[in-house]
């Protein structure tokens, strides 16, 4: 067989192959594993920024998670996104714990830096006065 035909077969078996060790399925969790992997406030939240984008806006906030592991960080709003009394739109910094059995040590702070994103309309920022993103020991704000 020339080369060019071998290479070929090889690359068809190799991309047939791919599926060997994937699965289709979800992971079925008991509701004990699905509140322990529910998303938790961060420790701390050290720094917010405001990007703008062509079409809104999106902020950023950076923190630490309470140990390695931490996943699938976000910026869940308050009151539905609408501003408070003082007009502040205020957002929880969260992140998903690592599975049970699978928690890694603390590590150092720098090890547990993480960040979230979330993209706002204009109309998002309507009314609002600035930015407020809370976590377990605190928050950071920002006016505007």
């Amino acid at each position: 067989m020339p080369i060019g035909r071998l290479s070929l077969v090889f690359a068809m078996v190799l991309v047939a192959g791919c599926g060997l060790f994937s699965s289709d399925e979800e992971e079925v969790l008991t509701p004990e594993e699905q509140i322990a992997l529910s998303p938790v406030p961060i420790q701390a939240v050290r720094e917010i920024e405001i990007g703008r984008t062509r079409n809104g806006f999106v902020i950023t906030a950076f923190g630490t998670a309470p140990a390695l592991g931490y996943s699938q960080p976000q910026l869940r709003a308050r009151r539905d996104g609408s501003p408070g009394l003082d007009g502040y739109l205020d957002y929880d910094f969260v992140a998903r714990p690592p599975k049970p059995g699978l928690e890694l040590n603390q590590g150092t702070l720098t090890a547990r830096n993480i960040r979230a994103d979330i993209l706002l309309k204009r109309d998002d920022l309507r009314g609002a006065t600035g930015i407020r993103v809370h976590a377990l020991s605190g928050g950071v704000q920002m006016g505007f």
